[in-house]
Formats: C-alpha cells, sequence, structure tokens
C-alpha cells in the first residue's frame, strides 16, 4: 500500500512540485506510450517532477490521470469516481469499519502494479479521516484531524 500511496500522491497532488509545458517538450518514448495507451485522450495537459511525466486528460467524459517515467513506461492512472461506484465489497468492508462516518462522494481510483487502490475522506462529529484502501478492504488511515 505503501507503492500506491507515494504513487497516488504523485498523480493528485503533482501541481506543486512541477511545471506544465505543450506537448513538445514531453519525451519521445512518453509521448509515443501515452498515444498508443490513449488513442482517444482529449484535452491533454502535461507537467514533469523530476521522476515523471503527468498526463492530464478527457477520456470517455472522464478526468483522468497517468504518470509515465522517463522510458515511457506507464506508471500508474488515476481518475475521480462516484464512491456509489465502488466495488461492493469496498463499500462493504467501508460500512463496516466507518459507520457512521460520512463518506465524501468522489473517491479517487489509482490503478499501480495492477493493484487498485481507493482515496477517499470518512467525517465523524469528532474528526476527518483520508483514507486509502485497497481492493481488498484493507485501511489505510493517511491523515487525521480532530474537529
Amino acid at each position: 500500500m505503501k507503492k500506491v500511496t507515494i504513487i497516488f500522491t504523485a498523480l493528485v497532488l503533482f501541481a506543486a512540485s512541477s511545471f506544465a509545458f505543450g506537448p513538445e517538450k514531453v519525451s519521445g518514448f512518453v509521448k509515443s506510450a501515452f498515444e498508443k495507451d490513449f488513442a482517444k485522450a482529449e484535452n491533454v495537459t502535461w507537467t514533469k517532477n523530476s521522476n515523471f511525466y503527468f498526463a492530464e486528460f478527457t477520456l470517455d467524459n472522464k478526468t483522468v490521470g497517468a504518470a509515465y517515467d522517463e522510458k515511457g513506461e506507464l506508471a500508474g492512472t488515476s481518475e475521480v469516481i462516484l464512491a456509489s461506484n465502488l466495488p461492493a465489497n469496498v463499500s462493504a468492508a467501508i460500512a463496516r469499519k466507518y459507520a457512521g462516518y460520512k463518506i465524501s462522494e468522489k473517491v479517487t481510483s489509482v490503478l499501480y502494479e495492477g493493484q487498485t487502490s481507493y482515496f477517499f475522506t470518512a467525517d465523524s462529529d469528532k474528526q476527518r479521516l483520508d483514507l486509502a484502501c485497497d481492493s481488498e478492504g484493507n485501511f489505510t488511515v493517511r491523515n487525521k484531524i480532530k474537529k
């Protein structure tokens, strides 16, 4: 889960440590791989930090993120989904573990190394939790804020 959290952080928070540029500055390896992987992508914007190229784009009316390393290898993807679209086993695990909490309507789904993880918040009267959950229903508390 730690690697997934790192990729998630990179995919979602890359703007703080990266800079935007046009597609003409994307390495040939990355650009070729992206065009092959996401041929129907629209409205592509690129950013880069020291380790990854990041593409944010629209695909089938969804906003998607993709991270590529310098060699053009796809490191991970992310997209925002509705909590109501979570897999049934993940929804059930959330309902059991966080009964009494209000779960955020939008969840970030991250696919990394063949594993999908979900990132969301859970609010109670006393605290807000930033959570990660793998596809098996295992949770990691990423941050806890007392109210």
